[in-house]
């Protein structure tokens, strides 16, 4: 199969350099228009990036390199390009006796190394820790839910079922320990055969490989294999979606999509294969790959019930016999649908902390194998880019990525979102780096903080006398100033179980007077009071906060590019910044869109992440499908609140679509007082025992 050649107009190089160029960062911009003529030469896209390149080369006082780069397109073949190179020449030519003012800013991306850099052993020792905490925890949920289905099927009125009582706990154990021979020993023909089902999954040879990435071969050749460490086998599955991920101890496999392989270069297909081969060789994803595989069920039963579940969706006859039905199966599937994705993302989020340290040791160990970070840097923003393109062709990143986030190199949604538009690296690091809440953010974060890996891959890049392609060392910041309103409900929360604990004793201390103090006999029961308590802290802390996430809006927000909200390195989610943006509305229809959870906005500027919540909450599609289906690819005006978050969005409060000429009102403040009401009214029965 022949390589086609990538659309240059899509290249997330040119677009970081152009971006790096407009804001003065000249290092970056040198490397992406570099990395952009190696690979198109002088085609008209290389050429274009030539002329860019001068620009920056001047601007650094790099004037041999300018002069002579600006010589050579006077013999341009295109007349444009011709005249413009003979008009700057002069110009150039006056400094041509000038010193330049930094002699190391020459900055190319080299390709990959011949050898591997050696590294000084780091300890995994929170890595293993994490990892047993995690099978501890997820064994825990199972083994419970397990149990009570044994403990309600043994309480039948059956005499055979009967037998079984008093070995509830022996069964539940065992299914247990069956269920994780069945994912640790049988995980690779689980996945083979789940990826053949439902992608296509075929294999790769290496000659099919070399003409796509010679450099993935190569680098597959130089590495020694044995029976403890065997070759991987190639698989690729049927996908536009760009992604790459690995599974197996004993029989290894690497799997490619379609879309990456005819998107990707050589050097970054090579890249983003050693990453994989670091966790295969070093057994990073021993753990995280039979987990995924399990997470592909609630997956699966989620997709397969909103796809039946859209079937019956309104608007329906005018036979009442077959509208009650229709409503049942629809409300059914809705239900259990949803449900299922919520189990999926809590499970999820159970592997956050050990799939973030995971990815230390991978980025680190791959990093080492490819022989240089810069061409793993510019493989993620080409991962970025292709992210972007899916989401806006399907409006959503896609049931192979969302149900494989854990596994890819990148978080989707969050690549969705940067790989659209020209953004500050910089500011980015910082943000993920510096920020005095940084840790609590990365509890809601399925990877390792984008900005953490680009710095740490810099980092490799000056260790090993390599150029770096960004900029983002760290840098003091100044003190936070409303981080204590942020955690108002964890504060809330704290408050609640200390007083608990306080209002307990005083509960056993009057017990023990006497009848003085026998009335204060429901204060020693501390659980109730703990969880109640706590649970009007929770309740009173989003109150406390919520003037700060619902300002005014004004009279008309000005507009603004993700960029320029995300500059701020101390942002915080209720700083919720007044946005107006326009542009297209790109979402899935039917139930699996059932929470808003796949609403974007493709922006001149790029791609935003929309959440909308009616009075009832973010179940809004369920209830009005067709609001969906008339608006999708639609035109509409949004304005609403930018929260700064690890997954930057916009919370909703009006949009409007001038096409329909409608517009839409949201009641996301309403949402929000509605909640904290329910935090406090369940902690005022809880106390009162109502429940």
């Amino acid at each position: 199969m022949a390589r086609q050649e990538p659309d240059f107009r899509v290249d997330p190089r040119f677009i970081a350099g152009v971006a790096a160029l407009n804001r003065g960062d000249y290092l970056l911009a040198i490397a992406a228009f570099e990395a952009v003529i190696a690979q198109y030469g002088l085609q008209r896209e290389g050429l274009k990036a030539h002329l860019h390149l001068i620009k920056a080369y001047a601007q650094t006082q790099q004037w041999p390199e300018a002069i002579a780069l600006c010589q050579f397109l006077t013999h341009a073949r295109h007349p444009h390009i011709r005249a413009w190179a003979r008009k700057y020449l002069p110009e150039l030519e006056a400094h041509r006796d000038e010193e330049p003012t930094s002699p190391n800013l020459q900055l190319t991306v080299p390709r990959l190394s011949s050898g591997h850099i050696q590294l000084r052993p780091v300890s995994r020792g929170y890595l293993w820790a994490s990892q047993g905490i995690t099978i501890a925890v997820l064994a825990g949920l199972v083994y419970v839910v397990i149990l009570g289905g044994v403990t309600y099927l043994t309480g039948l009125p059956n005499d055979t079922v009967a037998l079984l009582r008093g070995w509830e706990g022996a069964i539940a154990a065992a299914l247990v320990i069956f269920l994780g021979v069945l994912l640790f020993g049988f995980g690779s023909a689980l996945w083979s055969v789940v990826l053949s089902y439902g992608y296509g999954l075929r294999p790769v040879s290496l000659n099919e490989l070399r003409e796509y990435s010679p450099d993935a071969v190569a680098l597959m050749d130089t590495l020694p294999w044995s029976w403890w460490q065997p070759r991987p086998q190639l698989r690729c599955i049927i996908t536009t979606a760009p992604l790459i991920f690995s599974y197996g101890r004993w029989q290894q496999r690497i799997v490619v999509s379609e879309g990456l392989l005819r998107t990707a270069t050589s050097e970054e297909l090579a890249a983003l294969l050693a990453v994989e081969l670091a966790q295969l060789r070093q057994g990073l994803n021993t753990l995280m790959a039979p987990l995924v595989l399990a997470l592909q069920c609630p997956y699966a039963v989620y997709d397969r019930l909103s796809r039946w579940g859209d079937r019956w969706a309104p608007p329906y006859g005018k036979g009442w016999g077959r509208r009650w039905g229709a409503i049942t199966l629809y409300a059914c599937c809705a239900l259990l649908s949803q449900g299922s994705y919520l189990v999926f993302r809590g499970l999820e989020m159970l592997l956050f902390w050990t799939n973030q340290l995971r990815q230390y040791y991978s980025d680190r160990q791959g990093a080492a194998m490819a022989g240089n970070p810069n061409t793993l840097v510019l493989a993620w923003l080409r991962l970025m880019h292709a992210t972007a393109q899916t989401v806006s062709a399907q409006g959503s990143i896609g049931g192979a990525l969302e149900s494989l986030r854990l596994l890819l190199p990148l978080n989707p949604t969050q690549a969705a979102l940067w790989g659209d538009q020209p953004l500050d690296w910089g500011a980015i690091a910082r943000w993920d780096g510096d920020h005095p809440l940084r840790h609590w953010f990365r509890c809601t974060s399925s990877h390792r903080p984008l900005g953490l890996r680009l710095r740490a891959l810099m980092s490799y890049s000056r260790r090993w006398q390599l150029p770096c392609l960004l900029l983002v060392s760290p840098q003091p910041l100044p003190p936070l100033q409303r981080g204590w309103l942020q955690l108002t409900p964890l504060w809330g929360a704290i408050a609640g179980g200390l007083l608990a604990l306080l209002l307990s004793g005083i509960g056993h201390f009057a017990v023990r007077v006497g009848r003085v103090g026998a009335a204060l006999w429901w204060l020693t029961d501390w659980q109730t009071l703990g969880l109640g308590l706590s649970s009007i802290g929770v309740g009173l802390g989003l109150f406390l906060r919520i003037n700060a996430y619902y300002p005014p809006l004004g009279d008309r927000p000005e507009p603004a590019t993700l960029g320029q909200l995300l500059h701020r390195s101390l942002a915080l989610p209720l700083d919720s910044t007044p946005v107006r943006l326009e542009g297209r509305l790109c979402a899935v229809t039917g139930l699996r869109n059932g929470l808003g959870q796949h609403l974007w906005l493709q922006t001149a500027n790029g791609l935003w992440l929309l959440r909308c919540y009616k009075s009832w909450g973010a179940a809004w599609p369920i209830v009005q499908p067709q609001l969906l289906k008339q608006l999708q690819k639609r035109s509409i005006v949004v304005e609403g609140w930018f929260r700064r978050g690890t997954i930057p969005t916009v919370e909703v409060a009006t949009w409007q679509c001038p096409d329909l000429k409608q517009t839409q009102q949201w009641g996301a403040p309403y949402w929000a007082v509605g909640v904290a009401t329910l935090w406090v009214l369940y902690g005022l029965i809880t106390i009162l025992g109502w429940l």
